[in-house]
């Protein structure tokens, strides 16, 4: 048998031999700790061919995808990348095969196995072998997706900020804070310039530009609202108002509310609205003052309902004791006497007409004159107006020419409000006439509407008392002629003619006469009510009976009052006169006596005429007593009040006797 060859490798050979097996230990500990690293990496990690085939996976990557390690290595990952994203991919790898980048950051989409699409953050490197030629990449996977799940979110929010801010009145804002404190607007919506007439990209950049617009008085605020928030300061809604100058609009009100937000990273933000209130504070303002103005009006009323009262009472006195002289059969006055009686009477229904005329005023001013429109016949109601200023006509030699006699006009109008402004026309014309001078009166219907002049031969007046016709308490120097007058009557019937829809022209030469004009809208006549015969009232009266047939109580804290109605009441003997000086005893009386009519003073000491009635309708056996007020309270409203309530009638004082008088026999005479 030959001889084998010696192959013992000489010293030199097996000490290479020995180091090549040492390095090959080497690189077998490093792929093994490589491997070890990229199985148990928490990112997910990949070797892909210069094709884009998976060469290897690990397990972290397999669960991110959605495959199994065996299943992503039969895939390029072109095809678990989203479609949109791919072609980015795609010139990166070219990038790195190209040697113009050593390595490639994206973020990128994937589709997983089970459809989902989820966002991985990719670090791409080419691995080459020693000649420089590639073989293949590296990628490290990280899951990114709840990342950019909130980044979509935000994004989206801040669209909606956005969409909502071109809709929504005033501008949207989040703010946050620099490290130094210093506030910044994180977002603020595309009405700046509306709100604030400054560029939003100023704004956006500069967080205090806005501070220019706002008003001096409110910047310390508007500046200590803008402050960071103080470690372990309770976070808590603010509600803001303040004002700024516009350069285009002037003085505006701004208002708002400002929300807080703890973000993720611990930053507070604050999420808020600013709107323009100025109109709502104007409109609040309004409320305010109408409020202010409705109390004003009320005690305004409430101070003329007691003025009237305490003026009225001693006219009451004053008018009706006057009356009651005249009208006394078994003691006449002599022709002297009777003249002075005249001029008490005259000076008393004077102070009565000022009186009327203040609380109309006072009522057409705070809105509150009650007018009930009708159809009222001219003719009518001009005839009973020159009835009422005959007497003073003729004393002053001044003659009164009729002028719509025969003329069947109707205006829609208060029957007796057209009353008192012809009266006070009239009664003008009378006042400021020469001796022996005209006052004449014409009607006629024109597009709609009927004129009724009252003109006069008097001393006429200036263009420039003519501007000042209308002004209250202005009598253009009549103060100092003796005439009397209050200087608001002209004013009481323009606006009396106002409410009812009409209006009054006025002419005048000085020298020559005055002509004034009302027109008011025509109206269609009325249907005519049944003729009723009157019968003629005489003082003996229609009540027939023994003395004392009939019981009248009258309430009424006033003694001079109370003496009145006794004298009124002699001209009734039928009538025994029961007399209650306060609302309690009028209320034990009733019950005691049950009177066939009770007389109430609606201004008691201790209850108001409306109390007593309430008192007495709780009783049955005193609901039934038939009530008339007889009040110095000649308010309108109290005068409604009273017949809602059911009063029998309402009397004013100062008395007219003749109007008690048939008041009486018209109550106890109509009882069963």
């Amino acid at each position: 048998m030959p001889d084998l060859p010696d192959l013992t490798p000489s010293p030199e050979v097996a000490a290479e031999l020995a180091g090549l097996r040492a390095e090959l230990e080497v690189a077998r500990a490093e792929a093994a700790r490589w491997r070890t690293s990229f199985d148990l990496s928490a990112a997910g990690m990949a070797l892909v061919g210069l094709d884009g085939v998976f060469l290897d996976v690990n397990q972290r990557l397999s669960q991110f995808l959605g495959y199994s390690v065996e299943q992503l290595r039969r895939l390029h990952f072109q095809d678990v990348t989203y479609a949109e994203d791919l072609p980015v991919n795609l010139r990166a790898m070219d990038d790195l095969i190209g040697g113009r980048v050593a390595t490639y950051h994206l973020e990128k989409r994937y589709l997983r196995g089970d459809g989902e699409c989820v966002w991985g953050s990719v670090s791409i490197a080419l691995v080459r072998d020693g000649a420089g030629v590639p073989q293949h990449f590296i990628a490290v996977v990280e899951d990114v997706t709840e990342r950019q799940r909130a980044i979509e979110a935000l994004r989206q929010r801040e669209t909606l900020l956005s969409s909502m801010g071109k809709f929504v009145p005033g501008i949207i804002h989040k703010i946050g804070f620099l490290p130094d404190g210093r506030a910044e607007f994180l977002y603020i919506s595309d009405r700046a310039l509306d709100m604030f007439e400054l560029d939003p990209e100023v704004m956006a950049r500069d967080f205090y530009a806005h501070h220019t617009r706002v008003h001096p008085d409110d910047l310390a605020y508007v500046r200590r609202l803008a402050q960071a928030p103080a470690p372990g300061q309770t976070l808590e809604p603010v509600d803001f108002e303040y004002r700024v100058i516009l350069p285009g609009k002037g003085l505006r009100w701004y208002g708002g509310r400002v929300l807080p937000e703890v973000e993720a990273d611990g930053s507070v933000v604050w999420y808020g609205h600013t709107a323009d209130v100025t109109e709502h504070k104007q409109f609040q303002a309004a409320k305010v003052a109408a409020v202010a103005a409705d109390e004003a009006n009320r005690a305004k009323s409430e101070f003329l309902s007691r003025m009237s009262h305490e003026l009225r009472t001693p006219l009451n006195a004053v008018i009706g004791f006057a009356q009651l002289l005249r009208m006394d059969s078994q003691q006449p006055l002599s022709a002297a006497q009777r003249g002075k009686i005249a001029l008490i009477e005259r000076a008393g229904a004077h102070l009565l007409a000022v009186i009327g005329d203040v609380l109309d005023l006072s009522r057409i001013d705070s809105g509150s004159l009650p007018l009930s429109l009708e159809p009222v016949l001219v003719e009518a109601s001009l005839d009973e107006a020159m009835q009422l200023v005959a007497v003073a006509a003729r004393e002053a030699g001044i003659e009164i020419e009729p002028g719509c006699l025969s003329q069947v006009l109707h205006v829609q109008a208060d029957r007796l409000r057209l009353r008192q402004i012809l009266v006070n026309l009239l009664s003008n014309a009378v006042k400021y006439n020469r001796p022996g001078g005209r006052v004449m009166t014409r009607c006629w219907r024109e597009a709609g509407q009927v004129a009724v002049e009252v003109s006069d031969t008097g001393r006429g007046l200036t263009p420039e008392q003519c501007t000042h016709l209308f002004e209250p308490f202005n009598r253009l120097g009549a103060e100092s002629t003796g005439v009397e007058g209050t200087g608001i009557g002209l004013v009481i019937v323009r606006r009396l003619i106002e409410l009812m829809g009409g209006h009054i022209e006025v002419s005048s030469e000085l020298g020559v006469g005055s002509r004034f004009v009302v027109w008011l809208p025509q109206a269609s006549p009325p249907a005519a009510p049944p003729a009723q015969a009157e019968e003629p009232l005489t003082i003996s009266g229609t009540l027939q009976g023994e003395d004392g047939a009939y019981t009248v109580l009258y309430a009424e804290d006033n003694e001079v009052n109370v003496a009145l109605i006794r004298q009124v009441m002699a001209l009734r003997p039928a009538c025994r006169l029961l007399v209650a000086y306060s609302g309690a005893e009028a209320v034990e009386l009733a019950r005691r006596h049950r009177p066939d009519l009770l007389l109430l003073d609606m201004h008691l000491g201790d209850m108001s005429g409306f109390e007593v009635a309430e008192a007495l309708e709780r009783d049955a056996a005193t609901a039934s007593i038939p009530r008339v007020a007889l009040s110095a309270d000649a308010m309108p409203d109290t005068v409604h009040r009273a017949k809602a309530r059911g009063f029998a009638a309402y009397l004013t004082k100062p008395l007219d006797v003749m109007a008690l008088l048939r008041c009486l026999d018209e109550q106890i005479t109509s009882q069963p």
